[in-house]
């Protein structure tokens, strides 16, 4: 049996709402995350090997946290699978051979684009993930633990940034004008390993 040595997973970043696909090599995969990064700057989770199966953590549009586990043959030998969440049942993306992964990605936009229905303030929403997309271009969002790697969770009035390693949490919310303000003013967030605060507690403001 010939076993085609590269996979792609195409997620859909909740964060700048595009289709991001990971490419990789099935030898790349160990027993450390490999971490799946969003060109925007956010992480979308992460894939590792976790005894016979594989692991797949990451975050679903509307911003919910989906664990899969793959046994080895079908994560090697299945060419295209429909990733969803197990708990709600929410298209994911997609994971397969690179060429039939690019297939379904062009065939059309995704069902799970969230709507601006979904949200409070759809225009704040959007500024407010404006400005912390821009933020991680300049590497000014972190967590200060050992292997800082940051997600985005995103819900109709706020969004939580996410330390995939430690689970440290800051609630920004995104459903005011001065809720954008105070955003705009920030020069940088710095997570503190395992802690949950609120944007007005902390966040380093522009001096």
């Amino acid at each position: 049996m010939i076993v085609n040595s590269e996979r792609t997973i195409a997620l859909t970043c909740p964060a700048c709402q595009g289709i991001q696909k990971h490419t990789f090599s099935l030898f790349s995969i160990s027993h450390k995350p490999l971490q799946l990064v969003c060109s925007c700057g956010f992480s979308q989770g992460h894939l590792r090997r976790l005894n016979r199966h594989f692991e797949l953590d990451v975050l679903g549009i509307e911003g919910e946290r989906a664990r899969i586990l793959l046994p080895r043959g079908r994560f090697f030998g299945t060419p295209l699978i429909n990733l969803s969440s197990p708990l709600s049942g929410q298209s994911l993306g997609y994971l397969g051979d690179p060429a039939r992964v690019q297939e379904v990605v062009l065939d059309g936009p995704p069902e799970f684009f969230l709507e601006s229905d979904d949200f409070a303030n759809p225009d704040i929403m959007r500024k407010v993930l404006e400005i912390l997309e821009d933020l991680a271009s300049q590497d000014k969002i972190r967590c200060e633990c050992e292997h800082s790697s940051i997600g985005i969770d995103v819900y109709p009035d706020q969004v939580e940034l996410v330390c995939s390693y430690c689970g440290s949490v800051v609630k920004i919310g995104a459903s005011t004008r001065q809720h954008q303000e105070r955003l705009a003013r920030v020069a940088e967030i710095v997570m503190e390993p395992c802690t949950s605060q609120f944007l007005g507690e902390w966040l380093k403001p522009l001096t």
